[in-house]
């Protein structure tokens, strides 16, 4: 009688530790932009949406814009929305990158290049670690990132980089 208590325990146990490691993840709260965001140039280029939850960022032949954000994070699930600049836009970069403020530089970059009419769209990645680069991967991709909006994500915890 003791051993099948210990047994039926013990798949109790296994039975909690299994189901709270492989629960769904947490719906994705909206909270507004200026809560954990703040803009660092061309203010007038964001355009805000659905109680200030959404923004856009325009960009015109003058200037583009940019935003930070207001705290730090050790690891995290970071996600972007993202259409291209349609035409010809070469000299013209978008990125969406994770950067640490400390002496020893560490950064995490999804950089859309832009391009000449008629060619190949280009996401060119790179990890910075104590301030070395040169882990580039060029993608040509294989859709017209101006058509629609696309998600682009950065998976970061202790073991991995997605």
């Amino acid at each position: 009688m003791a051993s099948s208590f210990w047994t039926l325990c013990l798949i109790i146990l296994a039975s909690l530790i299994s189901s709270s490691f492989c629960a769904p993840p947490r719906k994705p709260v909206d909270v507004p932009f200026g809560r954990n965001y703040y803009p660092t140039w061309a203010f007038d280029h964001i355009k805000y949406f659905n109680g200030g939850s959404e923004i856009q960022l325009h960009l015109d032949k003058y200037t583009g814009t940019g935003f930070q954000s207001k705290g730090s994070y050790l690891f995290g699930h970071f996600s972007m929305n993202i259409k291209m600049v349609p035409g010809d836009s070469a000299g013209t970069v978008t990125a969406f990158y994770l950067s640490s403020q400390n002496a020893e530089h560490d950064e995490i970059d999804f950089e859309f290049l832009g391009n000449r009419t008629g060619q190949p769209y280009i996401l060119q990645t790179n990890v910075f670690t104590g301030g070395q680069g040169n882990k580039e991967q060029r993608i040509f991709l294989w859709f017209d990132p101006t058509k629609e909006f696309h998600r682009y994500s950065i998976l970061w915890n202790m073991y991995q980089i997605v």
